[in-house]
């Protein structure tokens, strides 16, 4: 079965000209129709008024249908572009936390071998001597697609070289943007905020806790996140994230169950437990597995693998059992 393509830049362009087109309607319905005949001349002026008053409804109807029209568009166009700026964003920050990690421990290698060198352990000439890290710290990814679409992920570091401030944020060329921001403190804890495609505003705290062990690092967080949509409804989200990272493989694995409880589609309260696990590599391989359970056992099973998705529905997700491809219920 072929990959579907969605063109959701074309969608929002269209969306926006289609609510372009309802304001000229509406500014010729609304506007001035009442000429004199020294204005526009002899019997103009009786034409322009019938016009007006026989279109006048139909005016009205072209409002309405346009910014129905604009809305449709604009809907699946974030809905699609929802879906991949959770992807890009979390590929970019992905590979800015690979990329500082492997940094932090390519540093902290040489510096110890310079270490060694300065009290005469070592032979400074050895051709098997660790190299020293190429350039300077990296603070900066981006990802463009020369069409004015873009991902950008931001390091602040403090003076320990550990980062303070993560920042990652995605524009596209006619407009819709995402943008999250996350702050660590020296006490372990950290806060963060993020609004989506949508302007849905989603705030998190939390505390991370790293320790490490010959080339292992293992981090666990708790986190509680609090969503706030256009429409003023909350969801809080309580979770615990476990990850591992290989410092000499460059290889990251993460576990993350959490309780979400929020509003179904409908927007019936409703409580969701999940669970997300994570693997990534420095070569850019990424797999994501995520299964949501509801209360009466149901749920879905999504996989993302380097950026395809597949997805699964089952009435005995909590059992992971029963799953069925969603393409296969259309």
């Amino acid at each position: 079965m072929p990959d579907i393509v969605v063109d959701y830049e074309l969608l929002n362009q269209v969306a926006q000209k289609a609510r372009t087109l309802k304001g000229q309607v509406e500014q010729a319905r609304n506007g001035k129709h009442d000429y004199s005949s020294a204005e526009v001349g002899y019997g103009v002026a009786t034409a322009i008024r019938s016009y007006y008053t026989t279109w006048k409804s139909s005016f009205k109807r072209s409002e309405e249908k346009l910014e129905k029209l604009g809305s449709l568009y604009e809907g699946v166009a974030r809905g699609w572009a929802d879906w991949d700026f959770r992807l890009a964003g979390e590929a970019s920050k992905q590979e800015a936390s690979l990329a500082a990690d492997l940094y932090t421990t390519q540093k902290d290698i040489w510096d110890k071998w310079q270490e060694q060198v300065a009290k005469g352990n070592v032979d400074p000439n050895d051709p098997h001597a660790p190299k020293p890290p190429e350039g300077d710290r990296p603070t900066t990814w981006t990802t463009s697609d020369g069409h004015g679409n873009s991902t950008t992920t931001t390091y602040e570091y403090g003076p320990d070289g550990k980062p303070t401030k993560i920042t990652t944020e995605i524009r596209t060329s006619s407009g819709m943007t995402s943008k999250d921001v996350t702050n660590y403190h020296a006490d372990g804890t950290y806060d963060s905020s993020a609004t989506d495609v949508y302007g849905n505003v989603t705030t998190t705290n939390g505390t991370s806790n790293t320790t490490e062990s010959g080339d292992t690092k293992t981090t666990k967080d708790d986190f509680t996140s609090v969503t706030k949509d256009t429409e003023g409804k909350e969801s809080t989200t309580k979770g615990t994230s476990d990850s591992v990272y290989n410092t000499t493989t460059g290889h990251r694995d993460t576990t993350t169950t959490y309780t979400t409880d929020g509003y179904d589609d409908d927007g019936n309260p409703e409580k969701v437990k999940g669970t997300s696990t994570t693997s990534a590599d420095l070569n850019g391989n990424e797999v994501v597995t995520t299964i949501e359970v509801k209360e009466d056992g149901s749920g879905t099973k999504k996989v993302v693998t380097n950026g395809r998705t597949e997805e699964w529905t089952s009435d005995s997700a909590d059992d992971n059992s029963g799953w069925t491809k969603k393409s296969d219920d259309d």
